[in-house]
């Protein structure tokens, strides 16, 4: 029910991007908790960055974000928002390793449970001899003029992840 009032309120308000309708929300914000591995701890990321809800041509409607912080990028894909494939999505969390300060390796935590079905050509390529990785629980809900997408995961090393990401201004 959710989602058919948010495509409703999307449809009302889409831009064209790369020739598909979506509609950005400015502000968002997120985290994510590291529960084990040598980088346990919180990442957050502050209502500056732009999320996407957006249906791409005939495509469902979907959810993709980036986000940056000093030490950490934070990358979401959801290509459907629709219960049926709520489990499908990709969580990557690059977490920049420094020495004095600087910058000198990073370390990347992923999760993809996206099916091949639902992925366009490039993203094949990227995860191509790689398959899915991971598993993760999530739960959409909209409040006000928000969209929320909750996760808990693990990374295919045993890596728990758990977070949020709050789309604003979805109207």
């Amino acid at each position: 029910m959710m989602i058919r009032a948010l495509s409703k309120g999307v449809t009302g308000c889409a831009v064209a991007l790369f020739a598909a309708a979506a509609l950005a929300q400015t502000g968002s914000s997120g985290s994510v908790n590291l529960d084990s591995g040598p980088h346990k701890g919180e990442y957050n990321f502050a209502p500056t960055e732009t999320c996407f809800i957006n249906a791409f041509g005939k495509k469902a409607l979907g959810l993709s974000v980036v986000m940056n912080s000093q030490e950490s990028s934070l990358s979401i894909d959801m290509p459907n928002l629709d219960e049926k494939h709520s489990n499908e999505i990709q969580i990557v969390l690059v977490i920049a390793e420094k020495r004095a300060g600087k910058p000198t390796s990073s370390v990347t935590y992923e999760i993809d449970t996206r099916p091949d079905a639902v992925l366009e050509p490039f993203q094949k390529a990227e995860r191509a001899n790689k398959g899915t990785t991971g598993k993760a629980v999530t739960t959409l809900m909209q409040k006000g003029d928000s969209a929320m997408l909750t996760f808990t995961g693990q990374t295919a090393t045993g890596v728990k992840l758990e977070g949020s990401v709050t789309c604003r201004r979805v109207v």
